[in-house]
């Protein structure tokens, strides 16, 4: 699939950007990034390196200025909107499938994968960055050599590792940045069990159940949150992996619907059509540019 992306220069040659398949890419930003939404929704994960400059965005509809150097990561769960950029900003962004990131296996200490959700956001020190940027190099390395028959195992390792590595500073030091309410504690459970489940649970009533709280109480809260009711973003969640499966996979409409847990293809057509105003399959001859 191509992506019509003004990305500046490539990690290694400094023009375009490396990618393994649909599952992985490495990318550089300078400036404004305009089309961040067009890779958000190929690639669904992303870590991203605040090396230089300031940006404004909004981020689960919530507005953040960021000054390198610091650390975002964005989820499947959070919508992302750049609002400005300044002129010496430069941003570097690992951006992965959700195919990819269930095949990482991921059991994060603490709860820093739940709080990333409310808060994907903390600065890093000068150091910090490095090695983290250290990571990225190790990555375009392994991808850009024809040598190596395994790179996506490869590549499964020096992410997982990464992720440990990021989400531990994030862990420790969380707790001088940020106080989660309960709300947000919550709700962050909530939006990760979402983004893990929701192929298979299309309903409240299950979240509530692993939870341990009434479907009321889960609405009511998530909507105080995120400003989306539950519903809203378990439905998010599934037209964003819909959207995914349609443009970088080959898969049928129906081994689509099947996967994220619909009734049959009719039912999984409704409602992508209801949620989208295309048909899945118009979506995917259209490469998705009309949505």
């Amino acid at each position: 699939m191509n992506m019509e992306l003004p990305i500046v220069r490539d990690i290694a040659n400094k023009t375009g950007f490396v990618r393994l398949n649909d599952d992985l890419a490495l990318m550089i930003i300078e400036g404004m990034p305009p089309s961040l939404p067009e890779f958000f929704r190929t690639y669904l994960y992303s870590m991203n390196l605040h090396v230089r400059g300031r940006i404004v965005a909004n981020i689960n509809r919530q507005k953040y200025t960021v000054d390198s150097p610091a650390f975002s990561s964005i989820l499947i769960n959070q919508p992302i909107n750049v609002i400005e950029a300044s002129d010496d900003f430069v941003q570097y962004i690992l951006g992965y499938s959700p195919q990819f990131a269930e095949d990482l296996h991921l059991s994060l200490a603490g709860d820093a994968h739940i709080r990333a959700y409310m808060r994907p956001v903390f600065p890093m020190s000068e150091k910090q960055m490095q090695t983290a940027l250290n990571y990225f190099d190790l990555l375009r390395d392994v991808i850009k050599m024809q040598e190596i028959a395994n790179k996506r195992e490869v590549a499964l390792h020096l992410v997982r590792s990464l992720v440990h590595f990021v989400y531990g500073l994030y862990d420790k030091s969380f707790s001088e940045l940020y106080t989660l309410s309960r709300s947000e504690e919550v709700a962050g459970r909530f939006l990760a069990l979402v983004d893990k489940h929701c192929h298979e649970h299309h309903n409240i009533e299950w979240y509530s159940n692993e939870l341990c709280l009434s479907p009321k109480y889960i609405a009511n809260l998530v909507r105080k949150v995120t400003g989306r009711s539950a519903g809203e973003c378990i439905t998010y969640n599934l037209i964003r992996q819909a959207k995914w499966l349609l443009l970088s996979t080959t898969l049928s409409v129906q081994e689509i619907s099947d996967r994220l847990g619909f009734k049959n293809q009719s039912h999984f057509g409704t409602f992508f059509l209801r949620h989208t105003g295309l048909r899945p399959q118009a979506f995917r001859l259209g490469n998705g540019r009309s949505v």
